[in-house]
């Protein structure tokens, strides 16, 4: 575990770093995709979010965001970035920026904090249903057109746009420990599988989705996106596309993405999200129908 502390600083030197983290964490070619520091400072001076994590005198990790609005929501935070040196991913330095963010928009009031992210991102995933509580509405179709870093140049930016209910009790449960996340076979027999893989030239593939509206439905993506791109980025597109297809349809029809599920199958890794079609409320009070 590497050490660290988190700082709010207008200081544009150690702005400037936070740029760097941008780049290194996500593989940017230059820093045309890079918030620019000048950016920072101006949230920072003016009611934004900037939180840096700084290790040895060195930024190491950044989360930025800004006030947001909507007729649903009314005023709330929007978490716009969450970033991580490479070199100190697994460190804590992530949820302990999401952690700190959470104290910042509670002392302003706010219950909601939104953000978005890719959901074929096992990892994000992971984080963001698993150890954060998140829950998601909302599925957005090539939210950002083309960006040009090693994680998404070449695919559509499909996105879930995420509620982080921070005064609830599945969010307190959650980054409590409390509360777990479910394992697919405490699951799988009172759900409907939308999406599943099957096996073909050494490689997952999607079948044929299956969209019927049931209570409960599995929702599988690939294990590792990443080496799917690297490997074959036809393929990834094609889970891009089976995933735009079946999340459009149950979040169009008022089902909530409730857990990411991963499972370990002869040492493979497979991933799975969980949709109910329940209240928020009963959601954000951690009334789930497995239990």
């Amino acid at each position: 575990m590497q050490n660290f502390e988190i700082v709010v600083t207008g200081d544009p030197v150690l702005l400037r770093q936070a740029m760097d983290v941008m780049v290194d964490a996500w593989a940017m070619p230059d820093y045309t995709e890079a918030v620019p520091a000048h950016v920072l400072k101006a949230l920072v001076d003016n009611g934004g979010f900037v939180a840096l994590a700084v290790s040895g005198g060195k930024v190491v990790g950044f989360a930025m965001g800004f006030i947001g609005y909507s007729e649903e929501h009314g005023y709330h935070l929007y978490s716009h970035m969450v970033g991580v040196r490479r070199e100190f991913r697994g460190s804590g330095a992530a949820l302990q920026l999401k952690l700190f963010q959470r104290e910042w928009a509670l002392k302003r009031g706010y219950r909601l904090v939104t953000w978005t992210f890719d959901p074929c991102q096992g990892l994000n995933a992971r984080f963001n249903f698993g150890k954060l509580g998140v829950v998601c509405r909302t599925f957005l179709e090539d939210y950002y057109g083309e960006i040009r870093d090693s994680l998404n140049e070449g695919l559509p930016t499909d996105r879930f746009k995420v509620e982080w209910w921070i005064t609830s009790k599945r969010v307190e449960d959650r980054i409590s420990g409390k509360d777990q996340p479910p394992a697919l076979s405490q699951v799988e027999h009172l759900s409907h599988v939308a999406l599943a893989s099957k096996v073909e030239g050494g490689l997952r593939k999607p079948a044929e989705p299956r969209l019927a509206e049931e209570e409960l439905v599995l929702v599988e993506f690939p294990g590792d996106i990443n080496e799917v791109r690297r490997r074959n980025v036809g393929l990834a597109l094609e889970w891009k596309l089976a995933l735009r297809r079946v999340l459009a349809f149950y979040l169009s029809r008022g089902y909530i993405v409730v857990e990411h599920i991963p499972h370990v199958e002869d040492g493979e890794r497979r991933n799975f999200y969980l949709l109910w079609r329940g209240s928020l409320e009963k959601v954000l009070s951690g009334e789930y129908p497995w239990k």
